[in-house]
């Protein structure tokens, strides 16, 4: 059961000596795959054709603002979303006038230099207005040419989609050297293939990109269910006894890469068939033992995957975990905090690594745990499923979750009212 006890808090009940979960579960579309979608369209300059766009609110965002630039602002606030920033900058870069980007005071701390150093390097003006490295900026656009840029992607890959995104429509075209650690780089190849399906001459080998003049074709984008999402309800199976869960319209079939989620579900004896209406999630026998997850190209999976672990008490060794600190929140901060309060210890190795460990067995206590999602809705989705081993619990702001998965709350009622 789930209660709103107002705007800022939810309690989560669960009949704790049930632990089977069934039923059918909706997903929302991708948001990563929607917002290229939407720039795609706005560099092309042509009405989006979509089968679905994403309802999350990054995606409204984006394609409000995109709007708002046709109907002649100067001023573009990107709230909490990282990804709008990095993709408006590069557009905005090549257009003429002068822009100004901000956002959150959480997205003003989030890093953006690499991205200014290679839009820089290939003729825009960006001047910031407060730190270095981050939001708020000014943009004075100008029409970029393209040509050769080195481009470090070790905090975010975001930087290379951005500026792949608009290179087709570039006279020169793009030769792109990826730099540093190259985290996330399914995210980048999302990007190459989708731009690809709509036309553009675009071609990775190892740490390069190449990208020739070739402007978007009108062509209609298919965005599937979001595996991201997905990796909540993969959580919630791994934690149950037993479990029959359809995560409808879900498939293989993806460009995500956080379509990993499968196989790191499987350690936990959850097996995922595909079965024409979506991905079926059973429960087989649990036999992990020398659990060791790396999240180098799948960073998002983690609060799902180090809350699983922490339900099911198992010792665990994380590492790809450098850049969590640059999400909507550190992380992997917030996850130790919450997580102890379960009487887990999420304790750092090094700057990409950690270990999960246990002090004392939980104890749900006279009053439910009140959880802090830290303003960040992976924290409040990962944080969910734990009721099927701790029973009643509180979750403050749980609006955060309307970020990326605007309906995941009533998701979660309809499962657990089966009970």
């Amino acid at each position: 059961m789930l209660d709103f006890q107002d705007n800022n808090m939810l309690e989560i009940s669960f009949p704790f000596a049930q632990k089977t979960v069934k039923g059918n579960v909706k997903l929302p579309f991708s948001k990563s795959e929607s917002n290229r979608a939407l720039m795609i369209a706005a560099y092309g300059g042509f009405p989006l054709e979509i089968n679905s766009l994403s309802d999350a609110n990054d995606t409204v965002l984006l394609q409000k603002l995109l709007c708002s630039f046709c109907q002649g602002a100067s001023v573009f606030d990107c709230e909490d979303a990282g990804t709008v920033a990095r993709f408006l900058m590069t557009f905005l870069a090549g257009k003429q006038g002068e822009w100004t980007l901000t956002g959150s005071s959480r997205l003003c701390q989030r890093p953006m230099g690499d991205l200014v150093v290679a839009l820089r390097h290939l003729g825009a003006s960006i001047e910031y207005l407060g730190n270095d490295d981050c939001l708020p900026v000014k943009i004075k656009g100008a029409d970029i040419q393209g040509g050769k840029v080195t481009l470090n992607v070790e905090k975010s890959s975001q930087f290379a989609s951005s500026l792949l995104l608009a290179a087709p429509m570039w006279p020169r075209g793009l030769k792109l050297h990826l730099k540093g650690d190259m985290n996330s780089l399914p995210y980048i190849d999302m990007t190459i293939a989708m731009m690809q399906k709509a036309g553009a001459k675009c071609q990775r080998t190892g740490g390069f990109v190449k990208v020739d003049y070739s402007p978007y074709q009108n062509v209609k984008q298919i965005v599937t269910s979001d595996w991201s999402a997905a990796s909540y309800w993969f959580e919630l199976a791994a934690l149950s006894d037993d479990c029959d869960l359809l995560l409808e319209n879900l498939s293989f079939d993806s460009l995500q890469g956080d379509a990993a989620i499968a196989e790191m579900m499987r350690q936990f004896g959850v097996n995922a068939i595909e079965d024409g209406f979506g991905i079926r999630l059973k429960k087989k026998h649990l036999n992990a033992e020398n659990l060791v997850f790396d999240f180098s190209n799948t960073p998002d999976l983690f609060p799902a995957v180090v809350a699983t672990c922490a339900g099911l008490r198992l010792e665990t060794y994380f590492k790809g975990v450098k850049n969590l600190g640059l999400k909507e929140s550190d992380r992997v901060g917030a996850m130790a905090e919450e997580l102890g309060k379960i009487g887990a210890i999420l304790l750092r190795i090094s700057e990409d690594e950690v270990c999960l460990s246990f002090e004392k067995p939980h104890s749900s206590g006279s009053q439910p745990i009140v959880f802090d999602p830290h303003n960040d809705h992976r924290i409040a989705m990962a944080i969910a499923p734990l009721a099927l081993k701790i029973g009643d619990f509180c979750v403050i702001n749980p609006r955060v979750v309307e970020k990326s998965y605007p309906f995941f709350w009533r998701e979660v009622g309809k499962i657990f009212s089966l009970h």
